[in-house]
Order: C-alpha cells, then structure tokens, then sequence
C-alpha cells in the first residue's frame, strides 16, 4: 500500500448529513451524473459510517464511499478535489474504506475503477477482474404480456431472486430504488412465477437501467429491458454490464445500445468470489454498491 505524505493536518472521518452537499457537488465536478444527491443519501442511511470524508487542515478535500455484504464488500466515489491532488489522499481514503469493510467481516472487496485510477488501485493490492462496460443509447420501448409493473406485493420475490442472483442481500438499496422510482420498476412472470425483474431511475435527460436480473433460462429477458424503454419515453438509457456475461453484451449491443471505450475495470482485493457475477445478473446497479 502506498504511503502517503501529507501536508498540514489531515482527517478521515464518517460523512455528516450536512457533507452530503459536498459530496454531491464532488461526484458532479467529475460528470458522474447518476451519482446525485438523492443516490448519496441513500449509501448513507444504509451505512453512515462507511460514507467518509477526508479533511485538510480543516477543509473538505475528498470523500469515498464503503458498502459491505457480510464476507463482502464495494467501494465506489473515491474522488478527491482538484486542488488536493498528487499528495496521497486518494491512497488514504482507500485504505480507510478498505479497512472499514474488512472490520465488518468481509474477505473480498470489489470496486469498478475508472482508467485514469487503475494504477492508484494496482499500487494498493487490488486486482483487474474484468472490464465493467458502460452502455448507453436510445432504445425502441415495447410492452409485453409478461411483464407487470413492480408493485409492493412483487417485493418480497424480488429480493429473494435478487439474492439468490447476486449473492448477498441489498434489499435496502432495491426497496429505496422502488420506492424513488415506482414507475420504473417491472417484473416478468412465466409460467406463474416471478423470473425477473428491472430497476431504473430517472435524471435530467437521462435514465440508468439496473439491477436487471432473469433466471437464466428466461429465452428473452429483453422484454424488461424494452418495458423499462416504454416507461422512459424515448429518453437515452445507460446500464452497466460486466465483460463476462457475454449473452448479456450481446443482447444489448443488438438492439444498439454501445459501450463506451472509457468503460472502467471491475477490480478485487482478497479471495474472489464473484459477487454479482452469477449469469442471473445482466446489469449492474451501482459500481459503488454492485
């Protein structure tokens, strides 16, 4: 791990309710638009004290963001300010959110890693795994018989598929999901069962798709992704998909969506154990929260 020095007095602490703005106004100053303030509030009621924030001689410099699942975890929105770079504090932060998530049990810690920030991860112990793709584009929406809008009754089984998928429970983060964005929520049922569902939220001119999860024999699991189209109306749609799920790139490349040649590295630090990896999952919800 790196050894950073540090100027002046620094301070890594757990992220107040009144940093949140700064927090925000962080991940904005980096064009991380989904990212936004409603989405921090939501990593910091689930984990308060994973949500940190560094100080420098009394100023906000940076902040990062820890979410654990038992024996793992995800670390997402390490930025530090312009002004504060080159001295190490992008290191510190790490290694305390590290820290953080190993204290609560975990073995494996997972981060998507935008390219310009690889080499920062290397030097600290983690890992490439695969590349994390970021699609976008425009999508034709289509209803279908299959598929319902999510409803409350629906929640209970979408977090049981959900854990069976991704291998821990994030329900905190699905319920919050549902409940901002009620209308982009669908499921899709054969043969009286529930074998997916989609997640979405709504931004200013864009909307981000995920958690998409179907059991894999589901023989067109794109009929979530062309509701969730529908409700969005014409509006451009991103999603993140992992490299390994080949069926899933493939699907989404045909109806044109495209990825984008920035797309970071999924990363790992420890003994792996695939998280959210598992072919149930076609898209990712969050690269800071899997």
């Amino acid at each position: 791990m790196e050894r950073p020095h540090i100027p002046g007095e620094l301070t890594i602490r757990p992220m107040a309710w009144s940093d949140l703005p700064f927090a925000a106004a962080c991940t904005q100053a980096e064009g991380w638009l989904s990212e936004d303030l409603t989405t921090l509030q939501g990593f910091w009621l689930a984990n308060p004290s994973g949500c940190l924030v560094a100080e420098v001689n009394g100023a906000l410099a940076g902040i990062c963001i820890a979410t654990h699942y038992g024996e793992s975890g995800f670390i997402g929105e390490l930025i530090v300010r312009p002004e504060q770079r080159g001295l190490g504090l992008g290191a510190t932060l790490l290694n305390e959110a590290v820290r953080w998530i190993q204290q609560h049990g975990a073995h494996t810690v997972y981060l998507d890693g935008v390219l310009k920030a690889v080499g920062l991860y290397e030097r600290n112990g983690f890992r490439k795994v695969t590349r994390s793709w970021r699609y976008a584009g425009k999508l034709a929406g289509q209803a279908h018989p299959q598929v319902f809008p999510m409803q409350a009754h629906h929640l209970p089984e979408v977090f049981a598929l959900d854990r069976k998928a991704f291998g821990a429970d994030r329900s905190f983060f699905l319920d919050r999901r549902w409940f901002l964005y009620p209308e982009l929520g669908f499921v899709l049922v054969e043969r009286d069962q529930m074998q997916g569902y989609i997640l979405g939220r709504r931004g200013t001119g864009w909307l981000s798709a995920g958690p998409w999860v179907a059991d894999p024999g589901v023989a067109a699991p794109e009929r979530l992704l062309e509701s969730l189209a529908l409700a969005a109306g014409g509006m451009p749609i991103s999603l993140g998909i992992l490299d390994t799920h080949h069926r899933a790139c493939q699907l989404v490349e045909s109806l044109g969506l495209i990825s984008r040649p920035d797309s970071p590295w999924r990363m790992s630090l420890g003994q792996e154990n695939d998280l959210g990896a598992s072919p149930f999952c076609l898209a990712v919800g969050s690269a800071a929260k899997g």
